[in-house]
């Protein structure tokens, strides 16, 4: 149930629409990632990857799991962008910011509250749902073994072992 990247694919409607939603979320995510590294550039803002690789773990293998860690760790993460906004207006500075910088910096902290705020109720509704999925079993796992052949792998097909030490029968003795 925890296993990241085990490849299964929703039969429901609502199933597929909460795996789009998550890959939805990471894009944007991905997106304010690229924007703060534009206007601040600074690394110290790049643990979204790990967000964004925990989502697309989380909607490739169905993970209920990978939901729930996604919203502990963006609830974190309101509260530290809820702190900056609180000092700032507690120490009666303007929220929005006196420079330019500031204000496009103050701007882009205030989308990115407001985008974990709606990601989280999103990422929640995938969470129940990847859940009933799994109570359900009302999934397909894809299996790389049991696509079809493609031409190039037909033709190359693997000679069978003719030596008795590798059948895996073992050594009889006496």
């Amino acid at each position: 149930m925890c296993l990241p990247f085990d490849n299964k694919k929703p039969n429901t409607f609502q199933g597929k629409r909460s795996v789009f939603q998550l890959q939805l979320i990471a894009f944007i995510q991905l997106a304010l990632l690229f924007a703060r590294q534009v206007a601040l550039f600074q690394l110290g803002e790049l643990f979204e990857i790990f967000f964004i690789i925990l989502l697309w773990s989380a909607w490739s293998s169905l993970g209920s799991c990978q939901c729930l860690i996604y919203i502990v760790i963006t609830l974190y993460y309101i509260l530290l962008k809820g702190l900056y906004f609180a000092t700032r207006f507690q120490n009666e500075i303007p929220i929005l910011g006196e420079t330019g910088r500031e204000k496009i910096l103050s701007i882009l902290h205030l989308t990115t509250l407001l985008f974990y705020i709606v990601a989280q109720y999103i990422v929640f509704l995938a969470y129940r749902e990847f859940m009933a999925l799994e109570v359900e079993k009302d999934y397909t796992v894809e299996d790389p073994e049991s696509r079809p052949l493609q031409q190039n792998e037909r033709n190359q097909q693997t000679p069978a072992i003719k030596n008795s030490a590798f059948t895996g029968k073992g050594i009889t003795i006496g």
